[in-house]
């Protein structure tokens, strides 16, 4: 088996115009080589109503992807930054939300969601109370989770709260479930921290699957692949080493009329990223040599 046959990359869908249709952006994403795509759920009506799909709005997209051939295994459920699971206000919405998140998620037969890490966002102030509140209601969505086979991960954010893996698994060893583990942001932990391998290595047996994002010094969104301050190579090893063989490209569509070749261009770049990786990590191109 060559190295490649080893891990899986998906395609955030943000990466792609809004407008299309969801064929044309599972198509796109094939024809850049990407393995699946991973659905966002945001604050957006638009992007926030699909938990309200029909079970018919959930067969036609269930069979676009039959015909293109390129699943959709996994949700980034930013949403929850408008209704965080340690909110005071939004506390009867946030739980509402992560529940409706997981019965569509198993209605499509996607194996994550990327929880976010947010005890508080907008109008509220993090304190005891609110990270007490999370944890508590974390445990219940997790719960829920397993009681329908879907796992929740949680992403390293850009607060203080939860922008490592070792403040993420706070959380996993609290709760204490398989359905909970780690979906680190690489770019967010080279935000957070000056030590991103031993970060890494504080998740070992718990990472799901990993964004693979750059950022610079103080900005965590839309920086180009290759532009920034986040060692690929490094993190993939690291966390290849531990297991870890599922990963998303984590970039904005920011209104190029060329995206579809940044589409292509970016997924070269990761695929360089791995081959750095492997040379890292001493393995033959054929590892089952």
């Amino acid at each position: 088996m060559s190295y490649r046959n080893t891990y899986r990359i998906g395609v955030y869908e943000k990466a792609m115009p809004a407008e299309l249709a969801w064929e044309e952006r599972l198509e796109a994403a094939r024809e850049a080589g990407f393995d699946y795509i991973e659905m966002s759920i945001d604050e957006t009506d638009m992007r926030m109503s699909r938990l309200d799909w029909s079970d018919e709005q959930i067969y036609e997209l269930l069979e676009a992807q039959k015909r293109v051939g390129i699943p959709i295994e996994t949700i980034c459920f930013s949403a929850q930054r408008k209704y965080p699971l340690g909110s005071r206000k939004w506390e009867k919405e946030a739980r509402e939300l992560l529940r409706k998140g997981i019965l569509f998620a198993g209605k499509m037969g996607i194996r994550i969601i990327q929880a976010q890490g947010y005890d508080c966002y907008y109008d509220e102030t993090s304190d005891k109370a609110t990270r007490e509140r999370f944890y508590r209601n974390l445990e219940e969505g997790t719960m829920f989770a397993a009681s329908h086979g879907v796992m929740l991960a949680i992403e390293t954010m850009e607060n203080d709260f939860m922008n490592t893996v070792e403040k993420a698994m706070y959380s996993v060893n609290r709760v204490n479930s398989p359905y909970l583990q780690v979906y680190p942001d690489i770019g967010n932990i080279f935000n957070a921290t000056n030590d991103v391998a031993a970060d890494i290595n504080t998740g070992r047996g718990h990472i799901a699957a990993a964004h693979l994002k750059e950022t610079v010094i103080g900005k965590f969104r839309e920086i180009p692949y290759g532009t920034g301050q986040v060692d690929f190579p490094m993190a993939i090893a690291k966390l290849y080493e531990q297991g870890v063989r599922r990963f998303v490209a984590e970039f904005w569509y920011c209104g190029e009329e060329n995206w579809r070749e940044i589409v292509r261009t970016n997924r070269a770049f990761l695929e360089e990223q791995f081959e750095r990786a492997r040379h890292l990590l001493g393995l033959p191109d054929d590892i089952s040599a």
